[in-house]
């Protein structure tokens, strides 16, 4: 409850943080990675602290809004809109009060897990909303087109045409919610950490999030 409260957190911690956020680009999957990494973290400083935020997000923010997490997904598919129909949707479409609504409190609960600390948030725009937050390590996950395509045809079991489809469309969404948040395209110094997934193996990518965390004095 103090997550998604009206509670000003600077009463709960001085320090905000530490936080970590990973992007990642369409066709690049991070679930082992994120949970290997969780686990490390967590044993190096020799508690359980650490925590994963990915689908929480939606599931709390449903709950402030009392609307099903369903409602609150379609707020990362937001459809492009030039400023005249924003102006046009305010008058005219209860929807876009809710739009808005939606938006703003997913905001608010991500970046209250990001001031509450330890917590490695998965997407959602996080590395901007979190930006203002010093403890905090911004890691972007990206590939060649192709290694991305090849794998995404792979896991998912679909044709090259179906898999690139898949990529646009979760790169264009994604393109969308972090425009709507920031008002421009994100560019590389949004990040601190851009790795090639391609590149380097899990544990790999692992050790280089560690060793940036203890270069920033993050752990």
């Amino acid at each position: 409850s103090k997550r998604i409260s009206e509670v000003n957190l600077d009463s709960f911690k001085t320090k905000p943080g530490p936080v970590i956020t990973i992007s990642r680009a369409g066709g690049c999957t991070i679930q082992t990675l994120v949970t290997d990494l969780c686990e490390q973290l967590n044993s190096l400083q020799n508690d359980k602290r650490w925590q994963i935020i990915s689908k929480e997000i939606l599931h709390e923010s449903a709950e402030k809004l009392s609307i099903h997490p369903k409602q609150i997904k379609s707020v990362f598919k937001i459809k492009d809109r030039s400023i005249l129909d924003d102006i046009m949707q305010a008058f005219l479409s209860k929807d876009y009060q809710l739009e808005r609504k939606v938006r703003n409190t997913v905001i608010n609960v991500i970046h209250r897990f990001g001031i509450e600390g330890f917590a490695i948030i998965i997407g959602r725009a996080a590395n901007i909303i979190c930006s203002d937050i010093n403890d905090s390590l911004h890691i972007r996950i990206d590939a060649p087109l192709e290694w991305r395509i090849k794998k995404m045809m792979r896991i998912k079991t679909i044709s090259r045409d179906e898999a690139i489809n898949y990529i646009n469309e979760t790169e264009h969404d994604r393109s969308n919610f972090r425009h709507s948040i920031k008002g421009k395209e994100v560019l590389c110094d949004d990040f601190d950490l851009t790795i090639n997934q391609s590149k380097f193996s899990n544990d790999e990518i692992i050790s280089i999030i560690i060793n940036a965390l203890q270069a920033k004095k993050i752990i």
